[in-house]
Parts: structure tokens; C-alpha cells; sequence
């Protein structure tokens, strides 16, 4: 029996999966990109830290925050190198894995003494390489050295994040069925309920209906623990608190991109409020283990369209710059354009390499390859699931007699409105597929080998076929996309096309900055004391503070029932299907130009900050002049009409992943 066998679906093995199309070359790009490179975002990148005996820490802001940001890079890596078959940039990472377990304490403790009895929030993080390289290889010296780890002395608490070692305690059970890892677990749970039961994450307050103030990626990594205890032990208590929770995030603070806001810590749903990248992962990681928990498809089509949508949005097409923040609506991105309290006015908004913290740096590798290792799921009674779509493959066993089978996912999507499963077992075997029909299609169809499929196709479930599968066999689903019409806060609107939220490009003026931004702000932060380290600076790497060329300041002329009159016009010859100048696919618009909404210029600003003044580091909202531009929030609802042009144009919004600078969320003219 599985040990976590009250969950609805299961998760299959790595090295059971291909990647494959628009996804493989998306791999491609990082690995040739800022994960290939990863020494050109600067410390503590380029250092060893999991590969060494004990990490330079001379200049960080944290002891643990080196071995947190690298132990992203290094599962990131992990995953991507294999995927996309890059020997060169799996063997960097799979060394840092190796020396790691290979120096183990003698009692099996793994990574520096300064971990041990504290702060052991990054060995969740590096653990999860450690796991993706025992999936990769099926090398028990993986599973082992992790158990041995956990066996070696009671888990700290020292602060609410130790608590994720949850995670890695019931993959180690999952794997091995040792029921004392399952009690490890539930205790360390316990505890921090017991210490912490006002935190947002804590089961009682998960429960209730207390609007979520923390940090993002402190929400997402802790709030579906509960979901992975319920699979393990099928308490009702842990699976009601983990969807009360994630329903309260939406609800609260879900964008148009699909992800919510936190800046850093929860915040609202108005077109600027923003995202850190750090949770385009975190958040789709954790939704994926809720997915698994209850086999709801909703949490699938939020996962997608985090993919499709936000992570794409985040960075430069070529993967050689990210954002720490992103924002639906951004018309402007540079060294000075954050208009979020915290770090308002710093470059946390501009797309770069480095960052003044180090974590989205590191987390976005893993982003992608998660998405690629979780479209395949598995049921209990050895059924396949296609969880989430795109191109791949799988290649593994099914039904009752575990007969060797390769499923094979033929599509563009969400670039193309269908996708063909061919199925082909070693031999003849009976086996249940389950696919999934989005909440927002509702004219699905399914075809078997070119003849329609009788069956109640619901919008949000997922529909399995059981059958006697022949090699050969074609499962085509078809998922007819549509345009739907949303609202936001000040009367705002946005589209979205199936998966796909579509945005406006604003036509942009690109310079790379000529001094770096990050140095500067570090050496704020730090003080004196702080000696900048060598960057290895590539020139393909830089910089960018990007500005508007071209107008964006327009009101979309649309409502229900104007929908059905907007014109999609798809293009088959697309390559990369985030490219600005030849887009997979235009949404023409009619709109008009509001008089008076112009970026924002002032002088003095309030910034929620830290520094150091006088020799003495201190946080909190301070007063900061200089010359400042940011994006503005939407106009005043009440004045519009007055402010409205006469005219009226036509924009061409393309899908939200294709832009940089951008505006989603539009008055409504």
C-alpha cells in the first residue's frame, strides 16, 4: 500500500519523464541562460556552500540565506540539466548533492555545524535535490543519507519556517514506508501549531476566516503541510484547513496572472499590487501537493496559468533576467521603478541578473522543471493521470499487471486548443487515463482514434477513460479555448483566452545600466562594512531599466456581451511562443485613450526599508527624495468619462507571457 494512500493521486518518478516541444526549448533557454550561468547573478552564486565544508558567510545579511538561495539554484539545475539532457549543468549540480551527502557528520547530519541546531528552513529547500537525484537514479545511498539526517537528533524549532522539514519527513515516509518518519513529522507539526497558534499557517487559523497577512513564500511553503499530512493520515482536519487556506489566498489576493500578491507578505488584488518570483514556484509547488491531496482540477488550471502566464512575465524571453517583483500592470521597469512600500523606489521591478536578495535568483530555475516533473500523476489503482498539459512524454507502468507502457502528449498547448495522448503499451492491458477538462472550457470533446467519446464532460473534473489499451491507441482532447471578461478593484477589467491572460505590450525604450543598482543598495544595507564581491560579468547578462515608447494609458471599450465580436487571430508559423514580434496568437480590442493618466513623477517618497545610518542597521519606514517614476493606479472610476477620448482604436493584446512592460488590468471605457 502507498504510504500516503488517502491522497487522490500520486506523484510518479522523475526519470519516468521527457520533456518535449515548446517546454524543452524552454529548458534549452535556461540552461544556455541564467541557470547555465548562474555565477553571473553574483554572490552567494558562483560560491560553494552545499559543496564545501563550510560556505564564505563574510557579507551576507543571514548565516542561513546562502545555503537557502544556492539550494534553489541546485534543485533547479538538477531538474533542468536532466530534462533537457545538458550533462555539463546536471553534473554541476548533482556535485553539489554528492559532496553534501558524502560529508555527512558521523551521527548522518548533513550541511554546516551552524544548521544544526537552528534555522534548518534550507536543508527543506536542498533536500529537495537530494530527492529529484534518488527519483533520477533509484540510488538508495539518497534515501538513506536523508533518513539517517533526520534519525540524527530532535528537528528545531527555532522559527516557524523549520516546520517545512515536514515535507521532506513524509517524502522520505512516501518512499520508504518507516512509520517512525510519519511520527517525526506529525510531531514537529504539532509543536509548531502549539508555539505558533496565532500564525496564518497554523491549523486553527487556517480554519477561521482571518484575512492572511505573511510572507508569501512563508504561506505557500508551510500552508500545505496540512494537505500532505491528510494524504499520510486521512485526519479530515489537516485537508479542510489547507483548502480553507489556499481558498482564502485566492479570494484575497489572486492577480491576473493567476499568482497571488505578496510584497513581500500578502497584500490585495488591484492592478498594482505585485508578486514576488520566489512564489510563481512556491505557490505552484505547493498547489501541486493540494492537487495530489484532493484531485481537485481547479488547482491544475490555477498552476497552468501561473506557468503560462506569470512565470514568463517575470523574466526576459532569453532567461537572462528576472524581476524580484511583477505586476500586472507595469509601465516601466528600471533601477528606481518599485512603486510597493517595501523597497519602494529601489530596482527589486527591473529585469536583471542579480538582486540585492539572492532568493528569486535561485528559486526561478526550479520553476519550469516542476511544472514539466508534476503534468504526470498516478492514481491508486495504477491508472495514469495528464494533470497538466503540454508537450512529453511518459514512460512507466500501468493497470494491475504493471505492463510497461509510453504515453506520449502531441500539442502546443495552451498555444493550440487540442492535445493528443498516443498510448502505447508493451502489450495489450486495461488501465484507467484520466484527463482534464478545464473550468474555464465548456464545449470539451474527446476522440479515440478519430471516433467522438460518449461522455458528460464537466468543466473543473477530470474524466477517466478505462479501457483494454492497444499500442497505438489516440486519446485526442480537444479544449475549445474562449474569452472571458474579468473584474478587479476600481472598476478595472482584464481578458483572459483559456489559460492565456492577455495583456497589452507596451512598445519599449531599453538601456542597460550603466552602474550597478544592486552593489549600491547592498552597500546601504550593510554599511562600511560591506565589501562587494567579484562579479563574473558576461555582457549578454546585463542590466535593463526599460521604459515607454509608445502610448499605454488606453480603456478597453468592452463588456459581456461585446465578447462574442472580438477577433482572435492565431499564428501557426510562431517559434517561441513568448515572442513580443511574432506573438502565437493577437486579440484585437477596441479602446480609448484616457486624458490625464501619465506615469507618476515625484520627489519624496515613504519606503518600508532597511539600512544602516551611523554604524547601526535599521528597518522600517523612512522618508527617501530623489527623482522617482512609477507606474500609476488605475484612474478614478467616477472621472473617467469626462477624461475619455473621442476616438476610438484598435489594440492587438497578445498573451501576458510575451511582454515585459504591460498593462492588464484596464479602466473600462
Amino acid at each position: 500500500m502507498n504510504p500516503l494512500a488517502f491522497a487522490r493521486f500520486h506523484p510518479v518518478p522523475l526519470r519516468e519523464i521527457r520533456s518535449a516541444g515548446w517546454l524543452h526549448d524552454f529548458l534549452k533557454r535556461q540552461a544556455t541562460g541564467l541557470t547555465g550561468n548562474i555565477a553571473v547573478a553574483g554572490y552567494p552564486y558562483g560560491y560553494p556552500f552545499w559543496g564545501s565544508a563550510e560556505g564564505d558567510l563574510k557579507g551576507s545579511y543571514d548565516a542561513w540565506w546562502p545555503y537557502e538561495q544556492t539550494a534553489y539554484w541546485i534543485d533547479g539545475a538538477l531538474k533542468c540539466g536532466y530534462l533537457v539532457g545538458d550533462a555539463d549543468l546536471y553534473a554541476q549540480a548533482l556535485a553539489e548533492v554528492d559532496f553534501a551527502i558524502e560529508h555527512a557528520a558521523a551521527d548522518g547530519f548533513i550541511g554546516p555545524e551552524h544548521l544544526r541546531a537552528k534555522d534548518r528552513w534550507p536543508h527543506t529547500v536542498f533536500f529537495r535535490a537530494v530527492l529529484a537525484q534518488y527519483e533520477i537514479s533509484g540510488d538508495a545511498r539518497y534515501l538513506e543519507a536523508l533518513i539517517r539526517h533526520y534519525r540524527a537528533m530532535p528537528h528545531p524549532l527555532s522559527w516557524d519556517r523549520d516546520v517545512t522539514g515536514v515535507e521532506i519527513l513524509l517524502a522520505l515516509y512516501r518512499q520508504s514506508g518507516q512509520a517512525d518518519l510519519l511520527d517525526l513529522a506529525e510531531t514537529l507539526y504539532a509543536r509548531f501549531n502549539a508555539q505558533w497558534p496565532q500564525h496564518d499557517c497554523a491549523l486553527q487559523t487556517l480554519l477561521s476566516d482571518k484575512p492572511i497577512t505573511e510572507h508569501g513564500v512563508t504561506f505557500n511553503e508551510e500552508a500545505k503541510l496540512a494537505a500532505l499530512l491528510y494524504g499520510a493520515t486521512g485526519n479530515a482536519d489537516y485537508l479542510r484547513a489547507a483548502v480553507h487556506g489556499y481558498a482564502k489566498l485566492e479570494q484575497q489576493a489572486a492577480l491576473a496572472d493567476g499568482l497571488h500578491s505578496c510584497s513581500e507578505h500578502v497584500q490585495g488584488r488591484d492592478a498594482r499590487d505585485m508578486h514576488e518570483t520566489c512564489d510563481i514556484t512556491d505557490y505552484t509547488w505547493a498547489l501541486a501537493y493540494l492537487l495530489q491531496a484532493t484531485g481537485d482540477a481547479s488547482y491544475a488550471d490555477r498552476i497552468e496559468q501561473v506557468i503560462f502566464n506569470a512565470l514568463p512575465g517575470a523574466i526576459t524571453k532569453d532567461f537572462h533576467a528576472l524581476q524580484y517583483f511583477s505586476c500586472p500592470n507595469q509601465i516601466l521597469a528600471t533601477s528606481t521603478s518599485n512603486h510597493n512600500l517595501f523597497m519602494r523606489g529601489l530596482n527589486w521591478m527591473s529585469y536583471r541578473p542579480d538582486h540585492e536578495v539572492q532568493c528569486c535568483p535561485g528559486n526561478v530555475h526550479r520553476a519550469m522543471p516542476n511544472y514539466i516533473a508534476q503534468m504526470w500523476l498516478r492514481t491508486a489503482d495504477n491508472g495514469i493521470v495528464a494533470a497538466l498539459y503540454g508537450p512529453g512524454s511518459l514512460h512507466t507502468t500501468a493497470g494491475a499487471a504493471e505492463t510497461p507502457v509510453t504515453v506520449t502528449a502531441r500539442t502546443r498547448y495552451p498555444f493550440e486548443q487540442a492535445i493528443e495522448f498516443t498510448l502505447e503499451p508493451a502489450a495489450p492491458a486495461t488501465f484507467g487515463f484520466t484527463v482534464r477538462i478545464p473550468a474555464w472550457c465548456a464545449e470539451a470533446q474527446l476522440q479515440l482514434n478519430g471516433e467522438p467519446v460518449a461522455a458528460e464532460l464537466t468543466p473543473g473534473t477530470f474524466f477517466t477513460l478505462e479501457r483494454l489499451w492497444q499500442s497505438g491507441d489516440v486519446l485526442r482532447v480537444e479544449v475549445p479555448f474562449r474569452l472571458q471578461l474579468h473584474t478587479w478593484p476600481a472598476e478595472g477589467v482584464s481578458l483572459s483566452y483559456g489559460p492565456l491572460t492577455l495583456a497589452l505590450p507596451i512598445p519599449t525604450h531599453a538601456e542597460v545600466e550603466a552602474e550597478n543598482s544592486t552593489t549600491l543598495q547592498r552597500q546601504a544595507t550593510l554599511g562600511a562594512d560591506y565589501e562587494p564581491r567579484p562579479i563574473v560579468s558576461k555582457p549578454d547578462f546585463p542590466a535593463w531599466n526599460l521604459t515607454p515608447a509608445g502610448p499605454w494609458n488606453y480603456a478597453l471599450c468592452v463588456d459581456e456581451a461585446a465578447l462574442k465580436d472580438l477577433h482572435v487571430e492565431w499564428n501557426p508559423r510562431c517559434d517561441d511562443p513568448f515572442d513580443v514580434a511574432n506573438p502565437p496568437l493577437k486579440v484585437r480590442v477596441k479602446a480609448r485613450r484616457v486624458r490625464g493618466w501619465r506615469m507618476l513623477h515625484v520627489r519624496r517618497i515613504r519606503q518600508f526599508g532597511h539600512w544602516t545610518a551611523d554604524g547601526e542597521f535599521r528597518r522600517g519606514l523612512r522618508t527617501v527624495e530623489g527623482d522617482f517614476r512609477f507606474t500609476p493606479p488605475l484612474p478614478d472610476p467616477q472621472k473617467l468619462a469626462a477624461k475619455l477620448s473621442d476616438e476610438v482604436e484598435e489594440l492587438e493584446l497578445l498573451p501576458y507571457g510575451a511582454t515585459l512592460l504591460r498593462v492588464t488590468v484596464f479602466p473600462r471605457g
